[in-house]
């Protein structure tokens, strides 16, 4: 037997610190996730919701 084998098997792995928080949400972003450098740095639902907007353009 290997002496804490069973707690390190049975229990979920520790999650990672967030590598920095959305300036706008203050949602964690992880590392990998996409990351905008706007208005300090925010997640891309932020830049969604913020800055991507449809526009309908009205045909003549």
């Amino acid at each position: 037997m290997i002496k804490g084998y069973d707690n390190w098997k049975t229990s979920p792995p520790e999650e990672p610190d967030p590598v920095r928080y959305c300036n706008c949400c203050g949602d964690p972003l992880w590392d990998g996730d996409t990351y905008y450098d706007i208005d300090g740095g925010i997640c891309e639902s932020c830049l969604n919701d913020r800055y991507k907007k449809f526009v309908e353009v009205e045909e003549e």
